[in-house]
């Protein structure tokens, strides 16, 4: 059993930190360069008339954020489920392979397991601040913090599911 970084789910979450950090940065770097501290989810709330052509709501995006978190969250599941029970199923002795894969499994399912929590956080987070955009006269309540803290949690989602399979990958067939 390898005690190094790999031996914890915890570590996935010291990989991930610097990524949601960088994105939340961004956005507020961004909100400061422009002077823009604050977001609006439809087109037709926009000031700029070419955006205001495009008419419509928010649904269209949602879709496409749902349908993307929801695949992401569906392989990361299956992608747990086929480790937890690949490693639970192992008898001795363990070959080469094997023990590679138990010895990374804890990282891995702390990388599957973040991409699920942050691409639903991710989802509960921009329902909860599109509700609140809604029912604000102004439509002015989407700051950029909060719309940092939507890109961050998508982001780190997203990462989280590649650094799981690029990890295993590595791991697995590295040369010895």
């Amino acid at each position: 059993m390898e005690t190094g970084f790999n031996s914890s789910v915890w570590n996935a979450f010291i990989v991930l930190s610097p990524f949601g950090a960088g994105m939340f940065s961004f956005v507020i770097y961004k909100a400061w360069r422009y002077n823009d501290w604050h977001h609006l989810f439809d087109p037709k709330h926009n000031k700029d008339s070419r955006l205001q052509g495009e008419g419509g709501d928010f649904s269209q995006h949602w879709s496409h954020y749902e349908g993307l978190a929801k695949l992401v969250v569906t392989l990361s599941a299956g992608a747990l489920a086929f480790l937890i029970s690949t490693v639970s199923n192992q008898r001795p002795p363990l070959s080469q392979f094997s023990q590679r894969l138990t010895d990374v499994t804890p990282i891995v399912v702390g990388f599957f397991g973040a991409s699920i929590l942050f691409l639903i956080l991710f989802l509960l987070w921009m329902a909860y601040r599109y509700e609140d955009y809604c029912h604000t006269a102004n439509h002015d309540s989407y700051r950029a913090w909060q719309y940092a803290m939507t890109v961050s949690l998508g982001v780190m989602g997203f990462v989280a599911f590649v650094c799981g399979f690029g990890w295993l990958g590595v791991n697995l067939f590295r040369q010895t």
